[in-house]
């Protein structure tokens, strides 16, 4: 072989050997404690038939369920009033900016599972659902130990769960799938119990949530505090292929780029509901304290003092 072409043979298996260059370099929007609320639109509506009230932003800040700390924001619910009889008051954020594909990082200190009656959720959402998708990262109901990960869509796409860390619940991600509960997408379940609820805010100040989405795949990690946290998660530059296997690994016979479009963050707790009402008679220790899940978030209010969002930062990478 000539000298020059050994030289190019060998640079060549370098190039290829060598790891790959941090590519999320555009910071597209960062939620910080200065900006938050500015950058959430607070719905009022009633998606998931949820015994709720989501309130406006002037009655959330006026009743202290929203609030500003130098290093976080609080997004919490009502806890006080003792006859909630149309439903517990609540906050749902949804973003003002939309996405396409990216990197997004939640730094998060303390959610709201754990506790009977609720079903705090962190996604994202395209309109005209389900044909633009759906990406659950943080999800959850009543005492559930671990989080549920999952996708939404129209008919047409499938996951094999394979490459991930987490366990495969369902693989169909059509919203009315055969054989699958109604609206329960692919689905798949985290399988440490600090992933979520008491246990997540048990881990000294919680974690970290990373999710990327690209036309290919659609990946989330979890890092807990107090673990091994790759530095550049929350730097200027995160890597995510040097971060190991993820928790949830989203990929299989599915168009992304087709059935996941223009996506807003939403950030909600609602109670009771479509999934957390249908499924009171599964949680023993639920059900022991009231007949149905409605009754027991309308009679009490003490159990929700707990049920809140302490969020860092959050921030939104494209490539």
């Amino acid at each position: 072989m000539k000298p020059q072409l050994v030289a190019f043979t060998a640079t060549l298996l370098c190039l290829l050997a060598a790891p790959a260059e941090a590519y999320y370099t555009v910071l597209q929007e960062s939620y910080t404690p200065s900006n938050f609320f500015s950058k959430f639109n607070f719905y009022t509506a009633y998606p998931t038939h949820g015994f709720v009230q989501y309130l406006s932003k002037a009655d959330a800040a006026a009743r202290g369920m929203i609030r500003t700390f130098p290093d976080a924001v609080y997004i919490g619910v009502d806890n006080t009033t003792a006859n909630a009889f149309s439903g517990r008051a609540s906050v749902r954020l949804e973003s003002m900016a939309t996405f396409q594909r990216g990197l997004i990082i939640l730094d998060l200190e303390h959610m709201p599972g754990g506790i009977c009656g609720t079903w705090p959720a962190f996604w994202t959402l395209g309109d005209d659902w389900p044909n633009n998708g759906e990406i659950d990262i943080i999800e959850g109901v009543h005492d559930n130990a671990v989080n549920s990960m999952a996708l939404h869509t129209s008919a047409g796409c499938t996951i094999t769960g394979a490459g991930g860390t987490g366990s495969l619940t369902t693989s169909n991600c059509d919203v009315n799938a055969a054989g699958q509960g109604p609206n329960q997408g692919c689905a798949i379940s985290a399988t440490c119990t600090n992933s979520y609820g008491d246990g997540f805010n048990a881990n000294g100040s919680g974690g970290i949530y990373a999710t990327e989405w690209n036309s290919a795949f659609i990946k989330i990690w979890y890092f807990p505090r107090g673990s091994v946290i790759p530095a550049d998660v929350l730097g200027p530059n995160p890597a995510p292929e040097t971060w190991g296997p993820p928790v949830g690994m989203f990929q299989g016979a599915c168009n992304i780029d087709q059935k996941f479009r223009k996506h807003r963050i939403i950030i909600n707790t609602t109670f009771c509901g479509d999934w957390a009402g249908n499924v009171w008679s599964d949680h023993p220790n639920c059900l022991a304290k009231e007949p149905t899940c409605n009754a027991f978030v309308q009679n009490h209010p003490e159990a929700f003092a707990d049920a809140y969002w302490r969020i860092k930062s959050l921030r939104v990478f494209s490539s």
